[in-house]
């Protein structure tokens, strides 16, 4: 996989401006990967995706039935979209690509954890430059919780697996993956939280050996944040009092779960149109064409309906099955994709190729191995 290296670094450089508020400038970087990337892998393809072939089509047939507002763009955004699956995700099947995949998942994973720990610092110094309850270097504390949450996994399985090989516990991954979770309870993300401990409890049952060094990094971490604690819950206990008031933990997403529903039932088959709302949840989306679907899975059957969410479904599920049951299959991949499917149930980003969540998601998906291979540090 030594070969795939550089240019795996490459991709997540081009990609980085994304996770990097004061990188945000750069982001026309990321473009030119979604251009140039999909023509590469096409090249050396051995197989194309049927189901998420089945998924564009379905999503192009919607966009034509239903009509949607211009605003949204649907055509644009289904190109994006197909773009990313071509270049970060796996449209394009093939030893070279998978193993081209696997390197870029290494890196934006490492990235996660550099982000999320300096993030952390950033906070105790009062730097934030982003928006939100706290953002640290990300660009918004919606990306901070779900970055430093990955690279908590990150730190977790890099800290076992140096373990289980014989050497000592590296004390820069405790450290960075003890950040890590600062950072996650400053950004105030429960979906975050609640998403990074199904990835924790996957991986304490999936590596057996390991579970006494990750038991003893999570008793570290939690008797070294305690003493911050009021001040790293203090977002989170805000946003669980306005709830308990509203009458509902999930206050701020019932109005769109309902609505994505009602669209659903409107549009069964193929849906409202990518990327697209029949039903504007909130008025600016109307001017400015940026939606908030609220869930990753309700909004894809809003908008593609069952011809397209089938597909794109049965894509995920599959990976997620193939990761657990296949030998071999690296845990990380696993975990953070488990991560991703708890998580995708109170953000909407699943078709949003311009988010990092998006495409942290499908690389992900990409890095877990189709067929069983050697064990890979991934």
């Amino acid at each position: 996989m030594q070969k795939h290296s550089l240019t795996a670094f490459a991709v997540a450089c081009g990609i980085l401006p994304l996770m990097l508020a004061p990188l945000s400038k750069a982001e026309p970087l990321y473009y030119g990967v979604l251009i140039l990337l999909p023509l590469v892998r096409l090249w050396k393809a051995r197989n194309i995706s049927v189901l998420l072939s089945i998924c564009l089509v379905a999503a192009g047939i919607g966009i034509l039935i239903s009509n949607p507002l211009p605003v949204f763009r649907p055509w644009e955004r289904l190109v994006m979209f197909a773009l990313l699956l071509g270049g970060i995700g796996p449209l394009f099947g093939g030893a070279w690509n998978e193993q081209l995949s696997q390197r870029i998942f290494t890196y934006l994973t490492r990235f996660c954890l550099i982000i999320g720990g300096l993030s952390a610092v950033c906070g105790a110094a009062g730097i934030n430059y982003g928006t939100g309850v706290f953002s640290g270097l990300t660009p918004h504390s919606m990306v901070l919780g779900p970055l430093a949450g990955i690279g908590l996994l990150y730190a977790m399985h890099r800290s076992t697996e140096h373990y289980l090989s014989g050497g000592r516990a590296s004390w820069w991954l405790i450290i960075s993956g003890i950040a890590c979770a600062a950072a996650m309870l400053q950004a105030s993300s429960r979906s975050a939280i609640l998403a990074a401990a199904a990835g924790g409890i996957y991986l304490l049952l999936r590596v057996p050996r390991g579970r006494g060094i990750l038991l003893v990094i999570l008793a570290l971490g939690f008797f070294t944040l305690l003493p911050f604690a009021e001040i790293l819950t203090d977002g989170i206990l805000s946003k669980m009092e306005s709830a308990q008031e509203a009458g509902s933990i999930f206050s701020s997403r019932t109005e769109l779960w309902d609505d994505r529903w009602e669209e659903f039932l409107q549009h069964p088959l193929f849906g409202v149109g990518f990327a697209s709302q029949s039903i504007i949840t909130f008025a600016h989306s109307a001017q400015s064409g940026i939606i908030e679907p609220g869930s990753s899975y309700l909004g894809s059957l809003s908008m593609l309906g069952l011809a397209g969410s089938i597909p794109l479904f049965l894509t995920i599920a599959h990976t997620l099955y193939r990761g657990i049951t296949i030998p071999g299959t690296p845990p990380l991949s696993t975990c953070v994709l488990i991560f991703f499917c708890v998580h995708m149930t109170f953000e909407g980003y699943l078709l949003s190729a311009g988010s990092i969540l998006c495409i942290l998601l499908w690389s992900c998906i990409s890095a877990i191995p189709t067929a069983k291979r050697p064990h890979q540090h991934v």
